[in-house]
């Protein structure tokens, strides 16, 4: 009954304990965790462990032993700041700071805990549906300017090749780019 099996830790109620401890449950789910905690060994010495962890939190911050620091501390800082701003444009520092968040995402990950695969596919789902609204704007973007070229397209034929006015404008283009042409080419050969 103690042991643990693939069921038991499904039917685990892990999120509840913090919130036990914290005091949040209602008293209907508390004394329905109580009974749980009873009966299920590894839930208890997480109970126990998350008990450990707060007290070891608060004696951490009842601990006063505080560095005292210089009068002028701030100005030093600044100064010793702003000089080596010079070094986060070489390839190194970039290196290093890529490589301080990739591990500070690896944290992060390792601190969810269990909670790691929710909060991924979470944070999938909002990538999925983000795609597909960019995927309809796009399609849309696309759809609309390749009507446009049709029907703009099909507005210039009729325009340039069935009128008159058209023709004889193409026509007296073809001069004058002939005739400048030329003109140039005489500048070009007597110099």
């Amino acid at each position: 009954m103690n042991s643990p099996n693939p069921t038991s830790e499904i039917m685990c109620p892990r999120q509840d304990i913090a919130a036990y401890i914290d005091g949040e449950l209602n008293p209907r789910d508390e004394l329905n965790l109580e009974m749980h905690l009873a009966r299920c060994l590894m839930c208890t010495s997480e109970l126990n462990e998350q008990k450990k962890l707060l007290c070891f939190l608060d004696g951490a911050m009842l601990e006063k032993n505080e560095i005292e620091v210089p009068v002028n501390f701030t100005k030093i800082v600044v100064a010793n700041a702003q000089g080596k701003v010079s070094g986060l444009r070489q390839p190194q520092e970039r290196f290093r700071a890529l490589f301080v968040c990739a591990c500070l995402f690896f944290l992060v990950l390792l601190s969810l805990g269990n909670e790691t695969q929710t909060v991924v596919k979470t944070f999938i789902n909002f990538s999925e549906q983000i795609l597909a609204v960019s995927g309809f704007v796009w399609h849309f973007v696309y759809d609309f300017a390749f009507g446009t070229a049709i029907i703009l397209r099909s507005v210039s034929s009729q325009l340039l090749f069935n009128s008159g006015a058209s023709i004889a404008f193409l026509i007296i283009l073809f001069l004058f780019s002939i005739v400048f042409l030329s003109k140039l080419l005489f500048r070009f050969n007597r110099g």
